[in-house]
C-alpha cells in the first residue's frame, strides 16, 4: 500500500507534526506500508505569473509517486486548497483514494472527489480507514469519518485516544531538519473560548516520562535552535510545566529559544523568577484579545484584568521576552472598545513596544464559525459582525499600523 500524506504551508522550515503523527501511528499496524510525507510551501502566492507553480509542482509529484491513497491536511491556510486538490487528483486518476483531515474539516469538506473526511483527532481514524481498504473493517466501524453512501452524507461516531502515550513520537518517523521544532505535551484545554479550537478534544496529558524520553531523542537526533511547545496555557499545571522545562535544561544548547503560551491570570512572582532562571531563552505568548467585559463575555473568555496587570508588571521586571495578543473584530467589539484594549496594552505591557493585533478569523468548527466571513465555508477574516463592518476593520488596521510606526520612529 503506497500512501502520500500531503500538506501545504504558508512558510517552509516548519516540521509537519500532524502528518508525522498519522504516519507513526499507522506504521504500528502496517509496518510494511509505504507512507511518504511531502509538504509544499506557498511562499508569495501573488506573483506576476498567473500559473500556480506550487499546485503544478504538487500535482506532478503525485503523478510521479503513483500513490494508492492521498491524504491532505486542512488548516486555516490550506483547507480550500485541499478541496481543490481533491478535485484535481480525481481528474488525474479517479482510482486514487482521497482523504481530507485536520481542524478545518466539517460537513462542507465532503464532495464527490473526497472518499473520506476525517473530523476530530486523526490517528485512530486514519488507521481504521487503512483497515477498511485492507478488507479488515466495515465502513460503519470507522470512527471520526464522514463519507457519502448512496448519495447521503454519513457521519460515523467519534473517538479520542484516552492514553496519549499510545501515540508514537512523530519525530521518529519523519527525520528531516527544520528551523522550528514543535512539541505537544497535552491535547485540549481547560478553557473553552468561542473563537478557539483548543478545547474541542478533552484535556489529556502525555506522561512526563513519555515527554522526557522523547525530548532526549529529539535533542540527540536533531539540530535546532527553536523549540515551541504547542500546549494551550502551558502553565495550567505549574509543577508539570517546570518538570518539562527542567528536562529541556538537561539536553538543550544554551542558545536554544523556547516558546510557550501562558494564561496570564495563572502567573505569579515565583513562576516568573523560575522561568527567568533557565539558561536558555524563553519567550511567552499571552492570549489577551480584549479588555472589554462584554466582548470577553460573548467570547466565553473569563479574564481578570487586575491579575493581568500584575502579570505584566512581573514580566516587565524580568528578562523574559513576551507578547500580548489582541484581536479586533470579535462579536460585540467596536472601534472605540478596541481603542480601550490598545490603551490597556500600551499602558501595561511596557516592554512589548508595539501592538500585536490580529484581524479576527472565525474558525470552522467553533462557536463563532457562523459569523460573516470572507469565505463562507472556510476559516477566513470576518467581514461583518453585529457591531462592525469592513470599514471599521480597515480603520482599525490603519490605527494599529500607525501606532506601531510611531513606536518605531520614537525608538529611532
Amino acid at each position: 500500500m503506497k500512501i502520500l500524506l500531503l500538506g501545504f504551508n504558508v512558510q517552509s522550515g516548519i516540521y509537519p507534526l500532524g502528518l508525522a503523527y498519522l504516519k507513526g501511528y499507522a506504521l504500528q499496524y502496517y509496518p510494511d506500508a509505504d507512507i511518504q510525507i511531502k509538504e509544499f510551501s506557498f511562499g508569495n502566492r501573488f506573483r506576476y505569473e498567473t500559473n500556480k507553480t506550487v499546485e503544478l509542482q504538487a500535482l506532478s509529484y503525485i503523478i510521479l509517486q503513483k500513490p494508492e491513497i492521498v491524504a491532505l491536511s486542512c488548516y486555516i491556510w490550506s483547507g480550500e486548497t485541499a478541496q481543490n486538490f481533491a478535485r484535481a487528483i480525481k481528474k488525474i486518476n479517479p482510482e486514487i483514494k482521497v482523504i481530507l483531515g485536520g481542524v478545518e474539516v466539517d460537513d462542507n469538506s465532503l464532495s464527490e472527489f473526497v472518499d473520506f473526511a476525517i473530523y476530530g483527532e486523526g490517528e485512530i481514524a486514519f488507521k481504521e480507514v487503512l483497515d477498511y481498504y485492507a478488507g479488515k473493517r466495515a465502513l460503519e466501524d470507522i470512527h471520526n469519518v464522514m463519507y457519502f453512501s448512496h448519495g447521503k452524507m454519513i457521519k460515523n461516531s467519534q473517538i479520542i485516544i484516552d492514553n496519549l502515550d499510545e501515540i508514537p513520537f512523530p519525530y521518529k518517523f519523519h527525520h528531516e531538519e527544520h528551523d522550528v521544532v514543535r512539541v505537544e505535551t497535552t491535547r485540549g484545554c481547560l478553557f473553552n473560548c468561542n473563537f478557539c479550537h483548543y478545547a474541542k478534544p478533552a484535556l489529556r496529558n502525555f506522561s512526563v516520562d513519555y515527554v522526557s524520553n522523547n525530548l532526549k531523542y529529539l535533542f540527540e537526533n536533531y539540530t535546532f535552535l527553536n523549540l515551541t511547545f504547542l500546549d494551550a496555557n502551558f502553565n495550567t499545571k505549574r509543577e508539570r510545566m517546570f518538570e518539562i522545562l527542567d528536562i529541556v535544561k538537561k539536553y538543550a544548547p544554551k542558545n536554544l529559544s523556547v516558546h510557550i503560551e501562558l494564561r496570564p491570570e495563572l502567573v505569579d512572582e515565583d513562576m516568573v523568577k523560575k522561568l527567568d532562571s533557565y539558561p536558555f531563552k524563553i519567550s511567552a505568548e499571552l492570549g489577551f484579545q480584549s479588555s472589554d467585559p462584554d466582548v470577553l463575555k460573548k467570547s466565553n473568555r473569563p479574564t481578570n484584568l487586575e491579575k493581568v496587570r500584575d502579570t505584566l508588571v512581573l514580566l516587565d521586571n524580568s528578562s523574559l521576552k513576551y507578547k500580548v495578543d489582541l484581536m479586533y473584530g470579535l462579536p460585540g467589539d467596536t472601534f472605540f472598545k478596541f481603542l480601550n484594549s490598545c490603551k490597556f496594552i500600551l499602558e501595561n505591557a511596557k516592554r512589548q513596544g508595539k501592538l500585536v493585533a490580529h484581524h479576527f478569523m472565525p474558525l470552522s468548527n467553533t462557536e463563532f464559525s457562523s459569523v460573516d466571513r470572507f469565505i463562507p465555508n472556510n476559516s477566513s477574516m470576518v467581514i461583518k459582525t453585529d457591531t462592525q463592518d469592513a470599514i471599521d476593520f480597515y480603520f482599525t488596521k490603519l490605527l494599529v499600523d500607525l501606532v506601531n510606526g510611531e513606536e518605531i520612529l520614537r525608538k529611532k
